[in-house]
């Protein structure tokens, strides 16, 4: 039973109590064993009713508009959790994320630190300092397509991934996305491996990225998000690689001309959930709230790459030209970071990381 239950039936009881106080003490005592007979009640009652588990899960894209993927997502899920469990359960999205950097977010959903919610999505390339083999979709080619992601998420690789969690203290709940990373460029045209060569590229800041782009013949450089518009202005450089969502989000055609499309790489994102509050479900709840991941992620899947797709048309009517890569230079490229992917540590594991098995039998 909740506090504010006991403090609502325990007070007018107190008030009796002292209303009485000078009374004989048989009276007083008679008075006593009637409060507690009350209060006892109320709790059986409290008990049978069943106040229902709250659960927060953060939604750290609020500033999108409500008809983003992922926050139609997260709405999807608090309702069909709800539907589920009958009404034990609530799930209620909170606005925003605990502070500090993602590893800080992390930390703060794993040791349920105050303020932290109990769900929230996370960038699978920031589990990888939990679970090395969630790099994966960092890496250049290791997906070509849309089948070969879902492949790998409904199949026996992503559980594999989820449950690699355990340890760290979260439960994986299901598979979202931000879809490919592809290439623009202002004038250069790339139609091949060799168009590479000497090409400022903007990149994301980390070691896999920089090597793949190394590995073109391209000079990877890192730049805030925020300083990428003014340099792709000034020609600091020539080139970025990212969603094509980003490419309008943050008003890149109006410095870019091309869109190769690419799909070097894949942005993975992971619904999570503190072990010790999944610990705290009930056998059926747990199955409801699992469930309903599911169906909610495989809902942000398909919305993100239909974004994608109106994201390409705007992107278009708006003169960038959107290019298809040749099949050939698709294998050149990937074939020029086979040694990226072999030295990754997931890749060294032949015996036991499902990475190492992605390509053999993704189900």
């Amino acid at each position: 039973m909740r506090f504010g239950a006991f403090r609502s039936i325990g007070k007018p009881l107190l008030r009796s109590a002292m209303d009485v106080g000078a009374r004989s003490l048989p009276a007083r005592r008679a008075l006593a064993l009637a409060c507690g007979m009350a209060l006892g009640a109320a709790q059986i009652g409290a008990q049978a009713v069943g106040a229902p588990i709250e659960l927060g899960v953060a939604d750290y894209r609020s500033y999108l508009p409500e008809t983003h993927s992922l926050r139609m997502a997260l709405h999807a899920f608090a309702r069909q959790v709800e539907t589920n469990s009958g009404g034990r359960l609530h799930v209620r999205v909170w606005p925003g994320a605990p502070a500090g950097s993602p590893q800080d977010q992390i930390q703060a959903l794993r040791t349920a630190a105050p303020g932290a919610p109990d769900i929230m999505v996370v960038a699978a390339t920031g589990l990888a300092g939990l679970s090395p083999d969630f790099e994966l979709f960092d890496l250049p080619y290791a997906l070509r397509d849309d089948a070969s992601v879902d492949a790998i998420f409904d199949g026996g690789v992503g559980q594999r991934l989820l449950a690699s969690l355990a340890p760290a203290g979260l439960v994986g709940l299901g598979w979202m996305e931000n879809g490919f990373r592809q290439l623009s460029s202002s004038q250069a045209r790339i139609q091949g491996l060799a168009d590479f060569k000497g090409l400022a590229v903007r990149t994301l800041p980390t070691a896999v990225s920089t090597q793949a782009f190394s590995a073109w013949g391209a000079r990877p450089v890192s730049l805030p998000a925020s300083g990428v518009h003014a340099a792709l202005r000034s020609g600091t450089v020539q080139a970025q690689e990212g969603f094509v969502t980003q490419l309008l989000d943050s008003r890149l055609y109006e410095v870019q001309r091309h869109v190769w499309l690419t799909n070097h790489s894949f942005g993975a994102q992971v619904l999570v959930m503190n072990a010790a509050a999944w610990r705290g479900l009930s056998e059926a709840d747990a199955r409801a709230l699992k469930e309903a991941a599911i169906a909610a992620s495989r809902e942000q899947r398909a919305g993100s790459r239909a974004e994608a797709r109106q994201a390409l048309a705007e992107l278009s009517s708006r003169g960038m030209q959107v290019h298809r890569m040749p099949p050939r230079t698709l294998e050149d490229l990937a074939d020029a970071t086979a040694d990226v992917r072999r030295r990754h540590p997931a890749f060294l594991q032949l015996g036991s990381s499902p990475v190492s098995r992605l390509m053999q039998n993704p189900q």
